[in-house]
């Protein structure tokens, strides 16, 4: 008989061992990073706990959780097997023989990873997983379960530059609907008038603006959106920009801190209205 799952992200979510525990009293919580190298960040990584369809638990991963900070999935198989399947996944080798931690978890990267692939190969890296449901459609194992693989020190899946490449889309997506949410949240009025997809183009030229100054971390991204918003495309290389070009020329002190100064003067120049608020 089929159980169902989820493998939640503890990075994700705050608490996330209470949670399930207040969730889902009687739940036994499996860590994936136990029993393998990583296990002293076993509370930093993935979580696999049984669920049932309507619960608390289930309530909350379709509320809140789902789109970012998890996966539901299904099995047949034995609990132990299907947990010795998802621990082998936790990390994949890439070029240079280099090992990285694999964040399959993430429903965004599961997508891109799977729906695409021939349904032999979809099987064999599912193994004894029978369908993983994703918003934007269920993934299904098509042949009969596999036996799955089992956690080693030198992982078993690897992943090539095209794949890497393929992947990192789940990130920029998830940075793009960050600003989003963080204009929406604190400059809406930069948005009017956009709809969905006029509000994605605005945040990803928000992005480039912010990344052609050599600011691509997602907290300074952040921090680009107002004066980008507020000055438009042509920051910081329009006409009455001289005073942020010299900021962000200046070699004195780190990027952060150049960054610090450019936002002083901005907020300086609406005080003193030498801008339009």
């Amino acid at each position: 008989m089929s159980r169902a799952y989820l493998l939640l992200d503890s990075c994700q979510i705050d608490n996330l061992q209470a949670r399930v525990c207040e969730l889902a009293p009687g739940s036994r919580p499996h860590f994936l990073y136990l029993m393998t190298q990583y296990a002293e960040l076993a509370f930093c990584g993935p979580l696999l706990v049984a669920v049932q369809a309507h619960s608390p638990l289930a309530q909350a991963f379709d509320a809140h959780w789902q789109a970012t900070a998890g996966i539901w999935l299904e099995s047949d198989a034995d609990e132990e097997r299907l947990i010795k399947h998802l621990r082998s996944l936790i990390h994949a080798r890439v070029e240079g023989d280099v090992s990285v931690f694999f964040r399959y978890y993430d429903p965004r990267i599961a997508r891109l990873w799977l729906q695409d692939l021939a349904a032999g190969e979809r099987d064999r890296l599912m193994g004894p997983v029978s369908l993983i449901r994703l918003p934007e459609g269920d993934l299904h194992r098509k042949g009969p379960a596999r036996v799955g693989a089992e956690y080693a020190h030198v992982p078993w899946l690897t992943l090539d530059a095209q794949q890497l490449e393929h992947l990192g889309q789940a990130g920029r997506e998830a940075v793009l609907q960050r600003v989003q949410a963080h204009c929406q949240q604190f400059f809406p009025a930069y948005l009017d008038g956009l709809d969905s997809a006029g509000q994605k183009q605005w945040a990803s030229a928000c992005c480039c603006s912010a990344e052609r100054q050599g600011y691509s971390a997602v907290d300074d991204v952040m921090r680009w959106v107002s004066v980008y918003g507020h000055f438009g495309d042509t920051f910081p290389d329009g006409p009455d920009h001289t005073v942020y070009r010299q900021l962000l020329a200046s070699r004195d002190g780190s990027p952060k801190e150049r960054l610090d100064k450019l936002l002083a003067e901005f907020k300086r120049q609406l005080v003193c209205a030498e801008i339009a608020s």
